[in-house]
């Protein structure tokens, strides 16, 4: 899974475009990623690849390049 793929999904979940998300911005300057967007977030992590965030992964996330690397992590891990 590449970083694209994984922004792609973050749009998916935020229903925004993919454009819009910089990984380099705080998780928390995205009105749109709450926690019904975590859910989804993690509900299609889990789906498509396999992947479980837990809360602890969540609350240590604060840019959308925190979310990316953990999830690389996980994959690289599998």
């Amino acid at each position: 899974m590449t970083n694209q793929e994984l922004i792609q999904l973050f749009a998916e979940a935020l229903e925004i475009e993919a454009s819009s998300i910089d990984p380099e911005k705080a998780i928390a300057e995205y009105r749109e990623w709450n926690s019904l967007a975590w859910l989804t977030i993690m509900s299609l992590l889990d789906e498509r690849y396999g992947i479980q965030l837990t809360g602890k992964d969540i609350r240590g996330f604060v840019r959308v390049d925190d979310v990316i690397e953990n999830v690389t992590l996980k994959t690289s891990a599998a």
